[in-house]
């Protein structure tokens, strides 16, 4: 956003090594023309819109998860999280969540236009496995419970992908299992033929049948010396 502070902002460890963590009011606070009105307002949304992920746990939303107690996380393109619907009903959440104070009207405005100018672009692009939107974990008795991100969440994770790194690799390493992640494409296998030429190793090709000859002959041209003109017959 064209007023908001150029300093960058540091991405977490691939796999986390101590905790990262940004909240929508954490981002507001980062704008150059935050009037002090909005600062009480934006205090009550600290943990609204949270993603965090650390060694010991992950969190979205101010709910945190221990490791220790996920089952799995799922992985899903940022279109199947952020609709048009869900932008408006944060923008309602919001709105519901502050208190009838002065500056309420400007933080939602911006809030949301913040909101828009993320997702504008990402919106417009599939690509498959943008955000972590799920962590699957056991509560009470074993039960398995499910720890949704948020719009804002989804969106850091699809303006940043190392947070969703972060998180996915996080998850591994405490043997979390990951479902939904785009499997890479192959590349083509590269094998030297010598210590100075590589060699593109294309699979063998089965021989043609028979029939698929004789196609392949009835739509060839026939060569210069299979063909000669027929002899002018007399008229009459």
């Amino acid at each position: 956003m064209g007023d908001q502070k150029t300093a960058m902002i540091p991405m977490p460890d691939v796999p986390a090594t101590t905790v990262w963590e940004i909240s929508l009011a954490a981002y507001l606070r980062r704008r150059t023309d935050l009037p002090s009105m909005a600062l009480k307002p934006l205090g009550l949304l600290d943990r609204y819109g949270e993603v965090a992920v650390g060694p010991d746990h992950v969190a979205f939303d101010g709910e945190d998860v221990p490791w220790g107690k996920a089952v799995r996380v799922v992985v899903r393109d940022v279109v199947e999280v952020v609709s048009d619907a869900a932008m408006a009903r944060e923008a309602e959440k919001i709105r519901h969540m502050l208190p009838p104070v002065p500056g309420r009207k400007w933080v939602v405005d911006h809030a949301m236009a913040m909101l828009g100018e993320f997702a504008g672009p990402r919106l417009t692009r599939a690509r498959g496995g943008d955000v972590v939107s799920e962590v699957v974990y056991r509560g009470a008795l074993g039960r398995e419970k499910t720890l949704q991100a948020g719009v804002f969440a989804a969106l850091v994770m699809a303006t940043w992908p190392e947070v969703r790194h972060s998180l996915v690799a996080t998850a591994r390493v405490h043997g979390v299992e990951v479902y939904g992640e785009a499997a890479p494409q192959p590349l083509p296998q590269l094998l030297p033929a010598s210590a100075d030429a590589p060699t593109l190793i294309i699979p063998a090709q089965a021989e043609p049948s028979r029939d698929e000859q004789l196609a392949a002959e009835a739509v060839l041209p026939p060569g210069p010396g299979l063909w000669t003109p027929a002899e002018p017959q007399p008229e009459g």
